[in-house]
Formats: C-alpha cells, structure tokens, sequence
C-alpha cells in the first residue's frame, strides 16, 4: 500500500512538474502588469491637529494632485517653497523630530520634482506618474509616522517624584 501510494506521488509530481513554463509565464504575465488604479491617499490627518493651518494646506494640495487637479503644480514655484516654509517654521514641539523633519524634505523634494515634469511636458514624461506616486506614498508615510509619534506621546506616562 505505501509503495502504491509512494508511485502514484511520483507521477503526480512528474506531470505537474513536466510543464513549468506555463506557470512561470503565467507568473511573469502577472509581474510584468502593472496594477491600473490611482494612486489613493491612506490615513487622515490626527483630529488634534486640524487648527495646523499649513498641514491641511499640504493635504489639500496632495489630494488635489491625487485627484488631477494640479494647481499647485502650475503656481510659480513661491507657491511650493511658501507652502513648505510655513510647515516647517508652524511644527508643533512634539512633531519636531528627525523622522518627521526628514519626511517634510522628502515630500518637497518629491514635490518640486513632480513640478518639473509637469511643466516639461507631463504627457510624454515617463517619469511625471511615478513621481506622483511617490508623492501620495511620502504623504501617506508622513501622516503615518505623524500618527505614531504623537501616539507615544500620549502613552508616556509621568512618573510622581
């Protein structure tokens, strides 16, 4: 019985590793696809700092862009360094760490980049998509990284002298 059954394993396994093209093609097929969906915006901004008027200026214009609407992008680039600026300058104390700072840099770097390709030319730009991306990505991680920090914040506990 257990040679029976050691034999019948062995030709199930003969045939279906006899064809491993078609899997790896089927595999490759669905590799080589890019997935076909906008670039979406994944978290909200933390409730305890809506009155952060340049946060929610960002999140504006990030959605817009999201969304196609590029009016940020076709401002001059004042808009873009004024929008920045007042980030930095307005950080509340408990948001003012590296991780934080460093995804604010990356986010403008993103943003001034995506700008150029807007104004190169977007439609024949093979980097303008990615870099848009990119950009939702960095925002979405910075309000993520937001979200931590000030969760630990508030789970640090004082202790009485």
């Amino acid at each position: 019985m257990f040679v029976l059954t050691g034999l019948q394993s062995c030709e199930e396994a003969s045939n279906s590793s006899s064809n491993p093209g078609s899997a790896l093609t089927e595999i490759s097929k669905f590799k080589n696809k890019p997935p076909e969906t906008k670039p979406s915006i994944s978290g909200d901004i933390p409730s305890s700092l809506l009155d952060w008027s340049a946060l929610n200026d960002l999140a504006k214009a990030i959605t817009d862009i999201s969304n196609g609407k590029y009016q940020l992008l076709e401002d001059t680039e004042e808009a873009l360094k004024t929008l920045f600026s007042k980030l930095e300058s307005d950080i509340p104390n408990t948001l003012n760490t590296p991780s934080i700072l460093a995804r604010f840099k990356v986010l403008e770097t993103l943003a001034y980049k995506l700008r150029t390709e807007y104004n190169i030319d977007r439609d024949n730009s093979i980097e303008f998509e990615p870099t848009k991306e990119s950009l939702v990505e960095a925002y979405s991680n910075l309000i993520f990284q937001i979200s931590k920090t000030l969760e630990k914040e508030s789970q640090l506990i004082s202790k009485p002298k």
